[in-house]
């Protein structure tokens, strides 16, 4: 009897240690299962736990048709020790698949995990992966990051005060630069490192990413920036002041969208778009200064096909200063006409207002 009580206790610790982890108690994102999900044969996508780093691997048909196509992204970690190391290849479903992306979310926790805000030290990102997006993710103590040479894309590393980025000298896409990551051409801003109130962009910068970038404050944009993109300084908090050279033409879809502490912007003589949503949610936009003395930019509703206000709910009653009549009758027409979002507006030359109480 007393060799069948050992005998059956030992068969229920050898079950429990061949379940996952999470279901032991260990806690794991509350989204997630142990193996996978969605299976619809070869297309799907599915969600893998393997040695406590959570994949997304979709499966889809490529242009040639040809069904089984992987493609291997690391969403969440939860490994011991300092160091995260992401292996290049995971083995799914009789597969070596090369890890390609990582898009790590800390909302992926779920909302009884919120307090683990991954503690690494230092992250070793695998040579297979060509893009990794840290946006989203809330490293407490994070100091390192080794970039290998096949990486084309990195973001999100503009909250680590003390990081340091290494990025392998073979790296043929991407370098460091005026502390911020380039392209290797050096004609794209693709992330600022560290924090830093004021920045000074390159010079033959053509292109800039500053999207959800929190402590910016003032930003200095070169001559060679002629279009501000589509995003490119959305949800900078306090972002105050940014500094448009003369030589910039177009103001893109969703620019300074949830700029919430913008007071004021001049809008150089060159521009002549302001497109959907470019200053939609920066609610202390009070001053818009508009310095060419010819013709008012042209002020569009359409964000890729959908109609969407360029100055919505901006500071009710904002002011725009214009230099001569034929301006502010133009811009008028352009803040009524085409739905511009805007309150109680009026328009000034100087300090004279020649039009007021304007909605768009």
């Amino acid at each position: 009897m007393k060799r069948l009580s050992i005998y059956i206790f030992s068969l229920i610790i050898s079950f429990i240690c061949l379940l996952p982890i999470n279901a032991v108690g260990y806690t794991y994102p509350n989204n997630y299962k142990w193996e996978y999900s969605h299976d619809k044969g070869t297309s799907g996508y599915y969600n893998v736990n393997i040695g406590n780093i959570y994949y997304n691997i979709d499966i889809y048909d490529d242009q040639t048709g040809r069904k089984g196509t992987y493609n291997v992204s690391v969403n969440f970690a939860k490994t011991k020790g300092n160091t995260l190391t992401i292996p290049e290849t995971i083995f799914f479903k009789g597969r070596n698949l090369k890890v390609k992306e990582i898009n790590i979310d800390d909302m992926m926790l779920g909302a009884n995990n919120r307090k683990w805000k991954m503690p690494y030290k230092k992250i070793v990102i695998p040579n297979t992966v060509e893009s990794a997006d840290f946006r989203y993710a809330k490293f407490t103590k994070l100091k390192k990051i080794y970039v290998p040479k096949k990486t084309q894309v990195i973001d999100g590393l503009s909250d680590y005060p003390k990081l340091k980025v290494i990025i392998d000298k073979k790296n043929p896409y991407i370098k460091m630069k005026n502390g911020a990551i380039y392209s290797k051409n050096g004609k794209k801003l693709l992330s600022l490192v560290n924090s830093k109130k004021t920045y000074r962009v390159s010079k033959g910068t053509k292109q800039i990413d500053f999207s959800g970038v929190k402590k910016l404050e003032k930003v200095y944009l070169p001559k060679s920036l002629e279009t501000i993109t589509l995003n490119a300084f959305r949800k900078c908090r306090n972002l105050k002041t940014v500094k448009i050279n003369n030589k910039t033409k177009k103001i893109g879809s969703c620019a300074f969208e949830n700029c919430g502490s913008l007071k004021k912007i001049t809008i150089p003589k060159n521009i002549k778009k302001i497109k959907g949503s470019a200053f939609c949610n920066c609610k202390e936009l009070s001053t818009v200064i508009i310095e060419n003395e010819k013709n008012s930019p042209k002020v569009i509703i359409e964000y890729e096909g959908i109609k969407s206000s360029a100055f919505k709910n901006t500071k009710d009653g904002i002011q725009f200063i214009v230099k001569n009549q034929t301006v502010a009758d133009q811009l008028k027409e352009q803040l009524q006409n085409n739905k511009s979002g805007v309150k109680n507006a009026k328009i000034l030359i100087g300090k004279k207002v020649v039009y007021q109480n304007i909605h768009g």
